[in-house]
Protein backbone atom coordinates (compact mmCIF):
# COMPACT_ATOMS: atom_id res chain seq x y z
CA UNK A 1 0.00 0.00 0.00
CA UNK A 2 2.68 2.40 0.94
CA UNK A 3 4.64 1.71 -1.95
CA UNK A 4 1.71 2.86 -4.38
CA UNK A 5 1.22 6.16 -2.52
CA UNK A 6 5.02 7.11 -2.48
CA UNK A 7 6.73 8.63 -5.59
CA UNK A 8 9.89 8.39 -7.37
CA UNK A 9 12.78 11.17 -6.13
CA UNK A 10 13.37 11.95 -9.73
CA UNK A 11 9.73 12.93 -10.55
CA UNK A 12 10.33 16.54 -9.28
CA UNK A 13 13.76 17.33 -10.55
CA UNK A 14 13.91 19.83 -13.52
CA UNK A 15 16.96 16.98 -15.49
CA UNK A 16 18.66 13.90 -14.80
CA UNK A 17 20.97 14.15 -17.11
CA UNK A 18 24.13 13.11 -15.39
CA UNK A 19 25.99 16.44 -17.53
CA UNK A 20 23.86 18.49 -16.39
CA UNK A 21 24.62 17.24 -12.93
CA UNK A 22 28.13 18.22 -13.42
CA UNK A 23 27.35 21.54 -15.48
CA UNK A 24 25.11 22.38 -12.41
CA UNK A 25 27.48 21.25 -9.87
CA UNK A 26 30.21 23.80 -11.42
CA UNK A 27 27.45 27.08 -12.07
CA UNK A 28 25.44 26.93 -8.59
CA UNK A 29 28.11 24.27 -6.53
CA UNK A 30 30.98 25.87 -7.13
CA UNK A 31 31.11 29.23 -9.13
CA UNK A 32 27.65 30.49 -7.27
CA UNK A 33 29.15 30.25 -4.31
CA UNK A 34 32.62 31.22 -4.21
CA UNK A 35 30.87 35.05 -5.83
CA UNK A 36 28.55 34.97 -3.00
CA UNK A 37 30.95 35.20 -0.10
CA UNK A 38 32.41 38.16 -2.24
CA UNK A 39 29.10 39.43 -2.31
CA UNK A 40 28.22 38.88 1.70
CA UNK A 41 31.71 40.86 2.13
CA UNK A 42 30.77 43.17 -0.29
CA UNK A 43 27.14 44.40 0.66
CA UNK A 44 27.60 44.69 4.62
CA UNK A 45 30.92 47.51 3.58
CA UNK A 46 28.38 48.82 1.33
CA UNK A 47 25.38 49.24 4.34
CA UNK A 48 28.10 50.51 6.73
CA UNK A 49 29.55 52.98 4.31
CA UNK A 50 26.38 54.45 3.57
CA UNK A 51 25.02 54.25 6.70
CA UNK A 52 27.93 56.23 8.39
CA UNK A 53 27.24 59.47 9.25
CA UNK A 54 29.05 61.18 6.36
CA UNK A 55 27.02 59.36 3.64
CA UNK A 56 23.56 58.65 5.60
CA UNK A 57 22.75 62.77 5.13
CA UNK A 58 21.84 61.86 1.10
CA UNK A 59 18.55 60.14 0.32
CA UNK A 60 20.62 58.30 -2.28
CA UNK A 61 22.40 57.11 0.18
CA UNK A 62 19.45 55.34 2.12
CA UNK A 63 18.49 53.74 -1.00
CA UNK A 64 21.77 52.37 -1.81
CA UNK A 65 22.10 50.68 1.65
CA UNK A 66 18.62 49.26 1.77
CA UNK A 67 19.96 47.73 -2.04
CA UNK A 68 23.06 46.04 -0.29
CA UNK A 69 20.72 45.08 2.48
CA UNK A 70 18.24 43.36 0.57
CA UNK A 71 21.32 42.15 -2.05
CA UNK A 72 22.81 40.50 1.50
CA UNK A 73 19.74 38.40 2.19
CA UNK A 74 19.17 37.14 -1.79
CA UNK A 75 22.72 36.32 -1.90
CA UNK A 76 22.56 34.08 1.64
CA UNK A 77 19.62 32.35 0.49
CA UNK A 78 21.08 31.55 -3.01
CA UNK A 79 23.98 30.24 -1.51
CA UNK A 80 21.08 27.82 0.74
CA UNK A 81 18.66 27.11 -2.40
CA UNK A 82 21.26 26.19 -5.27
CA UNK A 83 24.66 25.65 -3.56
CA UNK A 84 23.09 23.08 -1.58
CA UNK A 85 20.91 21.94 -3.95
CA UNK A 86 23.95 21.25 -6.19
CA UNK A 87 25.63 19.17 -3.52
CA UNK A 88 22.90 16.74 -2.55
CA UNK A 89 23.32 15.06 -5.50
CA UNK A 90 26.17 14.37 -4.97
CA UNK A 91 25.91 12.19 -1.29
CA UNK A 92 26.26 14.98 0.86
CA UNK A 93 23.90 13.72 3.61
CA UNK A 94 24.01 17.13 5.61
CA UNK A 95 23.16 19.61 2.68
CA UNK A 96 20.72 17.41 1.72
CA UNK A 97 18.77 17.45 4.68
CA UNK A 98 19.39 21.09 5.16
CA UNK A 99 17.88 21.82 1.70
CA UNK A 100 15.00 19.71 2.32
CA UNK A 101 14.36 20.63 5.88
CA UNK A 102 14.83 24.54 4.54
CA UNK A 103 13.68 24.99 1.34
CA UNK A 104 9.94 25.70 1.61
CA UNK A 105 10.92 28.45 3.85
CA UNK A 106 13.79 29.95 2.68
CA UNK A 107 11.98 30.39 -0.95
CA UNK A 108 9.33 32.74 -0.23
CA UNK A 109 12.08 34.53 1.45
CA UNK A 110 14.12 34.27 -1.16
CA UNK A 111 11.64 35.62 -3.53
CA UNK A 112 11.11 38.54 -0.52
CA UNK A 113 14.33 40.16 -1.13
CA UNK A 114 14.29 39.55 -4.92
CA UNK A 115 11.18 41.97 -4.79
CA UNK A 116 12.93 44.07 -2.69
CA UNK A 117 16.07 44.60 -4.53
CA UNK A 118 14.16 45.17 -7.50
CA UNK A 119 12.25 47.59 -6.06
CA UNK A 120 15.17 49.41 -4.28
CA UNK A 121 16.97 50.13 -7.37
CA UNK A 122 13.83 51.28 -9.19
CA UNK A 123 13.57 53.86 -6.28
CA UNK A 124 17.60 54.74 -6.65
CA UNK A 125 17.30 55.46 -9.96
CA UNK A 126 14.24 57.47 -9.21
CA UNK A 127 16.09 59.44 -6.56
CA UNK A 128 19.17 60.21 -9.01
CA UNK A 129 16.81 60.98 -12.05
CA UNK A 130 14.68 63.49 -9.26
CA UNK A 131 18.40 64.97 -8.87
CA UNK A 132 19.88 65.25 -12.38
CA UNK A 133 17.16 65.72 -14.08
CA UNK A 134 14.03 67.59 -12.27
CA UNK A 135 14.87 71.19 -10.89
CA UNK A 136 16.25 71.98 -7.47
CA UNK A 137 12.52 72.31 -5.84
CA UNK A 138 11.94 68.76 -6.86
CA UNK A 139 15.04 68.04 -5.50
CA UNK A 140 14.48 69.35 -2.11
CA UNK A 141 11.07 68.06 -1.75
CA UNK A 142 11.36 64.88 -2.42
CA UNK A 143 15.15 64.03 -2.44
CA UNK A 144 15.29 63.82 1.20
CA UNK A 145 16.32 61.08 3.59
CA UNK A 146 13.03 61.05 5.71
CA UNK A 147 11.21 60.35 3.12
CA UNK A 148 13.80 57.58 1.73
CA UNK A 149 13.75 55.84 5.01
CA UNK A 150 9.72 55.73 4.75
CA UNK A 151 9.72 54.95 1.03
CA UNK A 152 12.04 51.95 1.84
CA UNK A 153 9.55 50.70 4.15
CA UNK A 154 6.81 50.81 2.70
CA UNK A 155 8.23 48.93 -0.38
CA UNK A 156 9.67 46.17 1.81
CA UNK A 157 6.23 45.67 3.67
CA UNK A 158 4.72 45.65 -0.01
CA UNK A 159 7.10 43.02 -1.13
CA UNK A 160 6.40 40.94 1.69
CA UNK A 161 2.69 41.00 1.00
CA UNK A 162 3.29 40.49 -2.71
CA UNK A 163 5.28 37.26 -1.85
CA UNK A 164 3.15 35.72 0.70
CA UNK A 165 1.77 32.95 -1.91
CA UNK A 166 5.01 31.52 -2.05
CA UNK A 167 4.85 30.12 1.22
CA UNK A 168 2.54 27.99 0.01
CA UNK A 169 3.81 26.61 -2.88
CA UNK A 170 6.85 23.74 -2.04
CA UNK A 171 6.55 21.15 0.00
CA UNK A 172 8.69 18.30 1.57
CA UNK A 173 7.31 15.14 0.37
CA UNK A 174 8.68 11.28 0.71
CA UNK A 175 9.91 9.25 -2.14
CA UNK A 176 12.01 6.41 -2.85
CA UNK A 177 15.32 6.75 -4.83
CA UNK A 178 16.92 4.46 -7.91
CA UNK A 179 18.37 1.87 -5.42
CA UNK A 180 14.81 1.84 -3.62
CA UNK A 181 15.72 3.37 -0.42
CA UNK A 182 13.42 6.14 1.08
CA UNK A 183 14.53 10.02 0.87
CA UNK A 184 12.79 13.24 0.84
CA UNK A 185 12.05 15.55 -1.87
CA UNK A 186 11.13 18.98 -2.46
CA UNK A 187 8.05 19.39 -4.94
CA UNK A 188 5.61 21.91 -6.14
CA UNK A 189 2.01 21.97 -4.16
CA UNK A 190 -0.77 21.71 -5.80
CA UNK A 191 -1.30 25.72 -5.42
CA UNK A 192 1.83 25.83 -7.28
CA UNK A 193 0.26 23.44 -9.98
CA UNK A 194 -2.44 25.36 -10.45
CA UNK A 195 -3.18 26.53 -13.89
CA UNK A 196 -4.75 29.58 -13.26
CA UNK A 197 -2.58 30.56 -10.15
CA UNK A 198 0.50 30.14 -12.51
CA UNK A 199 -0.79 32.03 -15.66
CA UNK A 200 -1.80 34.87 -13.02
CA UNK A 201 1.07 35.13 -10.72
CA UNK A 202 3.95 34.03 -12.66
CA UNK A 203 3.17 34.98 -15.79
CA UNK A 204 1.02 38.12 -16.02
CA UNK A 205 1.87 39.76 -12.31
CA UNK A 206 5.70 38.72 -12.21
CA UNK A 207 6.06 39.73 -16.20
CA UNK A 208 4.63 43.26 -15.19
CA UNK A 209 5.70 43.63 -11.52
CA UNK A 210 9.34 42.24 -11.87
CA UNK A 211 9.99 42.04 -15.25
CA UNK A 212 9.00 44.66 -17.86
CA UNK A 213 7.85 46.87 -16.04
CA UNK A 214 10.88 47.67 -13.88
CA UNK A 215 13.16 46.88 -16.44
CA UNK A 216 11.45 49.16 -18.52
CA UNK A 217 10.98 52.15 -16.39
CA UNK A 218 14.66 51.71 -15.23
CA UNK A 219 16.06 51.92 -18.70
CA UNK A 220 13.78 54.78 -19.12
CA UNK A 221 15.45 56.37 -16.39
CA UNK A 222 18.79 56.06 -17.11
CA UNK A 223 19.07 57.10 -20.52
CA UNK A 224 17.36 60.46 -19.11
CA UNK A 225 20.00 60.48 -16.71
CA UNK A 226 22.74 59.97 -18.91
CA UNK A 227 21.82 62.33 -21.47
CA UNK A 228 21.51 65.09 -18.79
CA UNK A 229 24.93 64.38 -17.51
CA UNK A 230 27.03 64.29 -20.78
CA UNK A 231 24.31 67.50 -22.37
CA UNK A 232 25.52 69.84 -19.55
CA UNK A 233 28.94 72.10 -19.20
CA UNK A 234 32.02 70.14 -18.26
CA UNK A 235 32.18 71.99 -14.65
CA UNK A 236 28.37 70.91 -14.35
CA UNK A 237 28.80 67.42 -15.15
CA UNK A 238 32.16 67.54 -12.63
CA UNK A 239 29.88 68.69 -10.15
CA UNK A 240 27.85 65.61 -10.50
CA UNK A 241 30.36 63.60 -9.36
CA UNK A 242 31.57 60.09 -9.93
CA UNK A 243 28.97 58.79 -7.41
CA UNK A 244 26.05 59.51 -10.16
CA UNK A 245 28.48 57.57 -12.69
CA UNK A 246 28.85 54.40 -9.89
CA UNK A 247 24.92 54.40 -9.82
CA UNK A 248 24.53 54.41 -13.46
CA UNK A 249 26.76 51.54 -14.09
CA UNK A 250 24.76 49.95 -10.73
CA UNK A 251 21.70 50.45 -12.71
CA UNK A 252 23.38 49.37 -15.73
CA UNK A 253 24.21 45.60 -14.38
CA UNK A 254 20.81 45.54 -12.94
CA UNK A 255 19.27 45.75 -16.09
CA UNK A 256 21.69 43.38 -17.73
CA UNK A 257 21.70 40.44 -15.14
CA UNK A 258 18.13 40.84 -14.24
CA UNK A 259 17.08 40.31 -18.48
CA UNK A 260 18.31 37.37 -18.71
CA UNK A 261 15.82 36.19 -15.99
CA UNK A 262 13.12 37.93 -18.21
CA UNK A 263 14.44 35.65 -20.69
CA UNK A 264 14.40 32.42 -19.06
CA UNK A 265 10.80 33.25 -17.91
CA UNK A 266 9.66 33.34 -21.51
CA UNK A 267 11.26 30.60 -22.45
CA UNK A 268 9.70 28.42 -19.92
CA UNK A 269 6.23 29.40 -21.43
CA UNK A 270 7.78 28.37 -25.24
CA UNK A 271 10.15 25.43 -24.70
CA UNK A 272 8.40 22.39 -24.08
CA UNK A 273 11.76 20.40 -23.06
CA UNK A 274 12.77 21.22 -19.29
CA UNK A 275 16.22 19.37 -19.89
CA UNK A 276 17.05 22.18 -21.81
CA UNK A 277 15.75 25.30 -19.60
CA UNK A 278 17.77 24.19 -16.53
CA UNK A 279 21.28 25.19 -18.14
CA UNK A 280 19.37 28.64 -18.53
CA UNK A 281 18.06 28.82 -15.42
CA UNK A 282 21.13 27.69 -13.46
CA UNK A 283 22.47 30.82 -15.62
CA UNK A 284 20.28 33.07 -14.43
CA UNK A 285 20.55 32.12 -10.93
CA UNK A 286 24.05 32.67 -11.48
CA UNK A 287 23.58 36.30 -12.80
CA UNK A 288 21.36 37.34 -9.81
CA UNK A 289 24.26 36.92 -7.46
CA UNK A 290 26.78 38.64 -9.97
CA UNK A 291 24.43 41.52 -9.79
CA UNK A 292 24.24 41.96 -6.23
CA UNK A 293 28.01 41.19 -5.98
CA UNK A 294 29.17 43.57 -8.60
CA UNK A 295 27.31 46.77 -7.08
CA UNK A 296 30.16 47.61 -4.33
CA UNK A 297 32.76 47.63 -7.28
CA UNK A 298 30.84 50.28 -8.78
CA UNK A 299 30.88 52.09 -5.41
CA UNK A 300 34.70 51.23 -4.88
CA UNK A 301 35.70 52.14 -8.44
CA UNK A 302 34.02 55.06 -9.61
CA UNK A 303 32.23 56.11 -6.18
CA UNK A 304 34.88 59.25 -4.31
CA UNK A 305 32.71 59.86 -1.51
CA UNK A 306 32.15 55.91 -0.63
CA UNK A 307 35.97 55.36 -0.78
CA UNK A 308 36.87 58.42 1.14
CA UNK A 309 34.21 56.66 3.78
CA UNK A 310 34.79 53.71 3.24
CA UNK A 311 38.49 54.04 4.29
CA UNK A 312 37.43 55.89 7.33
CA UNK A 313 35.92 52.70 8.59
CA UNK A 314 38.87 50.18 7.73
CA UNK A 315 41.63 52.89 8.75
CA UNK A 316 39.84 54.79 11.49
CA UNK A 317 39.38 58.73 11.21
CA UNK A 318 43.19 59.75 11.91
CA UNK A 319 44.10 57.86 8.96
CA UNK A 320 41.37 58.55 6.67
CA UNK A 321 42.14 62.29 7.41
CA UNK A 322 45.76 62.05 6.52
CA UNK A 323 45.21 60.64 3.09
CA UNK A 324 42.66 63.24 2.25
CA UNK A 325 44.76 65.89 3.55
CA UNK A 326 48.13 64.27 1.44
CA UNK A 327 45.70 64.17 -1.60
CA UNK A 328 44.78 67.80 -0.96
CA UNK A 329 48.19 69.30 -1.04
CA UNK A 330 49.61 66.72 -4.18
CA UNK A 331 46.27 68.56 -6.07
CA UNK A 332 47.65 71.55 -5.18
CA UNK A 333 50.92 71.57 -5.61
CA UNK A 334 50.14 70.85 -9.71
CA UNK A 335 47.53 73.32 -9.79
CA UNK A 336 50.12 75.54 -8.64
CA UNK A 337 53.09 74.20 -11.57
Amino acid sequence: MSNETILSCNLCLGSVDPEYFSYNLAVSGVLLPIIGVVGLIGNILVVLTYLHPDQNIHSTSIYLAALAFSDFFLILTAIFLFCFEAWRHHNHELMAWLYVTGAPMVFPIASIFQTSSVYFCVAAAVDCFIIVVLPESVKTLYCTTKRAKVTCAVLMVLCIVYNLPHFLELESVRCRNDDETLGWQICPTTVRTNEAYYTIYYTYMYTTFLAIGPLALLILLNICVVYTVFSRPDTEAENEGEDITSLILVVFFFIFCNFTALLVNFMELILQDGTILVYFVDLSNLLVVVNGTANFFCYLIFGTGFRITLKKILYGEKVAKYRASELWSETHTHALI
